[in-house]
């Protein structure tokens, strides 16, 4: 195995919050699936669940190798999408014309 270095955000794949947790542990245990860029996924400890939804951007780190996540808000968001973008911009083109071509898409349209 080898030491690598993995982004410090990711998606949540899945998550529970464990009332009885196994020893050693402390209740309300709070964990989450999360999946990184490239696929990597990591069982996370966070300091709760509420509010977190799947596919939820969630900040990721490593503390005496136990990984913990944590909600990341609109600006961290909006951060992370940015600098995403800056190294990426043909994703950003595709969204575009995603949008675009939703918008131009308009209501749907009935059988005549």
């Amino acid at each position: 195995m080898t030491p690598t270095v993995v982004p410090g955000a990711g998606e949540v794949v899945s998550f529970t919050t464990l009332y009885s947790p196994p020893e050693g542990f402390r209740s309300p245990l709070h964990i989450a699936l999360v999946e990184l860029e490239g696929g990597a996924r990591f069982v996370c400890h966070g300091a709760e669940t509420r509010g977190l939804k799947i596919g939820a951007a969630v900040a990721v780190e490593a503390v005496d190798e136990v990984y913990y996540f944590s909600h990341l808000g609109a600006l961290d968001r909006a951060r992370l999408f940015w600098r995403r973008a800056g190294r990426a911009g043909d994703r950003v083109t595709a969204i575009a014309r995603s949008l675009a071509k939703r918008a131009w898409k308009g209501p749907s349209r009935g059988a005549s």
